[in-house]
């Protein structure tokens, strides 16, 4: 089978070298980290499975009632969303089967040797409540998160609205766990159920949450959707702007290495190939999905995601620069936060595309 004409540019354009940047582009490549003097978010880190697993199963009535008062936010979302059941008096015999259940202990077991205690966990919470509340003043601030087992799901429970987000630590214990192997979890979403994923993951949740909730994409186009999932990703990087890029969109190294070496060529491909404008969910899916990734045969999957971020941090610096020049007083936090709101709420893909000029290698 002969490769694809796009892989053979993409693969020997990486080979040539995958630092090189043009100065022709329009991309700001050091990241952004503001100012945050004054502000000091705190997060209370609560071991939610651990208040849950140790519940004594012989006055469990009356343990479950005692769990729902100390934490209200969380333990009836936990129930029904992990445990299906609706409350803890109808769902307490399912309860019980669960705390009782070997694979569930075997779980709780294994998270506790590995999750013996979370000090960069820890700090990378206050960062993200630190960098949200810089960005989103007037939302109640980030100020707890519930570790918890998803039951494999991934569920990520981020609930801004009451200030909190969980951390399904089930879905953090490595590549090669046995049970992802027997759930037959794919490899490339295994990679990143690592204790490194599990804040970047959370400051997706709320990023998704934060996003859908101002804005939606314009159509099904290609375009319309790299730049909605963009937002998601240029908002997580808001939010954490000082962890590893990789970490906060699901690649890999090397992955992320093949996005940024093969900017320009990606950006040619699918305007070359006609995919911008195009609804066709078999042509388009692989650039705003994950996938498998093999460098010799294929692009990295939801690299068309990633590729609508670049657009958004052209976008962004032109942007600002046009607001310095129109609004002089404003404060940069001020500044920071109608650029945000300026791009989540624009929908318009040529207002991204106009002049965005990818980096040449």
């Amino acid at each position: 089978m002969q490769t694809p004409k796009i892989i053979n540019i993409f693969f020997c354009f990486f080979l040539l070298g995958f630092f090189l940047i043009s100065c022709e582009s329009t991309i700001v490549e050091n990241r952004y980290i503001p100012d945050t003097q004054g502000i000091k978010g705190s997060v209370e880190l609560i071991r939610f499975e651990q208040a849950f697993f140790k519940l004594d199963t012989a006055t469990i009535g009356l343990e479950l009632k005692h769990l729902e008062n100390k934490y209200p936010e969380f333990t009836g979302g936990y129930l029904s969303s992990v445990l299906g059941v609706q409350d803890s008096i109808s769902g307490r015999k399912q309860i019980l089967g669960y705390l009782n259940y070997a694979d569930a202990r075997y779980t709780y077991d294994t998270i506790q040797k590995v999750f013996e205690t979370m000090p960069l966990i820890q700090e990378q919470l206050n960062q993200l409540a630190t960098y949200y509340e810089y960005y989103f003043p007037n939302n109640p601030v980030l100020n707890k998160a519930f570790t918890y087992l998803s039951e494999y799901h991934g569920d990520r429970l981020a609930l801004i609205d009451e200030g909190f987000v969980g951390l399904p630590l089930d879905m953090a214990l490595g590549q090669g766990y046995p049970p992802y192997t027997f759930l037959k979890i794919p490899v490339y979403d295994q990679r990143t159920c690592t204790k490194e994923h599990l804040v970047p993951k959370a400051a997706d949740a709320m990023a998704q949450n934060l996003v859908s909730g101002i804005t939606k994409p314009k159509g099904n186009h290609l375009i319309d959707l790299m730049l909605y999932n963009g937002k998601v990703m240029y908002l997580t990087d808001l939010l954490l702007p000082m962890v590893e890029d990789s970490l906060l969109f699901g690649f890999s190294s090397l992955q992320m290495q093949y996005c940024k070496a093969g900017e320009y060529k990606l950006y040619e491909h699918i305007v070359g190939e006609e995919l911008m404008y195009s609804s066709e969910t078999k042509k388009i899916n692989k650039y705003i999905s994950k996938g498998p990734f093999k460098p010799q045969f294929d692009l990295p999957g939801n690299s068309g995601s990633w590729l609508g971020y670049r657009m958004i941090c052209s976008y962004e610096r032109q942007l600002k620069n046009k607001l310095k020049s129109a609004k002089p007083n404003l404060s940069t936090r001020e500044l920071d936060q109608e650029v945000l709101q300026l791009i989540l709420k624009e929908t318009e893909p040529q207002k991204f595309l106009t002049n965005y000029k990818p980096p040449k290698g």
